[in-house]
């Protein structure tokens, strides 16, 4: 499986810790956090990797070369303008050579098993797939229903199907079935070909919802991985923190 790495952002909130760096390669003990990324696909044998670059593009390539890194072929796909998460995904088109791609950010990990992200999405011939996390406060975040009533699913967690994206939940927060977007999709190359080509779309706040509403077949797999955001100072500091009690013990 081919990956798209996100990695266009440009970390405004982080300013007052990596300066004018490219948020994606703050570094975390001499190196940038996107190696950890790169290190994650690769358990999962993934060797392929894109990465959708924006905001000083020119860091991470020449940090990661034109060819290979650390056994991983690698590409760019560099937007001129700022296109959204989904207007980046797009403008990979013509790098991805599969039928399908798996797209994750490069300013989070969350250490969901692709292979069952992948069974799942094969398993139901859905349209797209994505990876989801427990959380116990789902009131502060956009959160994701999934129906496993299914008969492909019956009742497993790892073939579920999403009803609603991205809608708030104000009530108890041990609702059923019910949890955060981790940010880890797979997705056909044939409805990346639907989003239109140099417009700016958020695959969250555009794409997804609307495609729901056509009828698309979305599926989804559910982890209790730990997650990981760099994208505020104090999270950042928090990923620092927990890779230094790692290296003491």
């Amino acid at each position: 499986m081919q990956a798209i790495i996100l990695c266009g952002g440009q970390g405004t909130r982080l300013r007052s810790v990596i300066g004018e760096r490219q948020k994606t390669m703050t570094e975390v003990d001499n190196e940038p956090f996107l190696v950890n990324v790169i290190k994650y696909l690769k358990r999962y044998k993934i060797t392929n990797v894109i990465f959708a670059t924006g905001y000083k593009s020119k860091e991470v390539r020449d940090y990661f070369g034109d060819k290979y890194y650390f056994g991983v072929e690698v590409s760019y796909a560099e937007e001129k303008i700022a296109l959204g998460t989904g207007g980046a995904i797009r403008n990979c088109l013509d790098k991805i050579k599969y039928d399908y791609v798996l797209v994750l950010n490069g300013d989070t990990l969350f250490e969901a098993d692709l292979f069952k992200l992948e069974e799942n999405f094969k398993t139901l011939n859905a349209d797209m797939s994505i990876a989801c996390k427990e959380e116990a406060d789902k009131s502060r975040y956009g959160s994701i229903c999934i129906d496993y009533s299914g008969e492909k699913s019956n009742g497993n967690k790892e073939q579920g199907v999403i009803t609603s994206f991205d809608e708030k939940i104000e009530s108890d927060s041990n609702i059923e079935n019910v949890f955060i977007n981790g940010g880890i999709y797979i997705l056909k190359k044939s409805l990346i070909e639907t989003i239109p080509h140099g417009e700016k779309k958020s695959l969250e706040k555009d794409l997804i919802p609307e495609w729901l509403k056509e009828g698309k077949l979305i599926g989804a797999t559910v982890s209790k991985a730990q997650f990981i955001d760099i994208g505020t100072p104090d999270s950042l500091k928090e990923f620092k923190d927990r890779k230094e009690e790692k290296v003491d013990e």
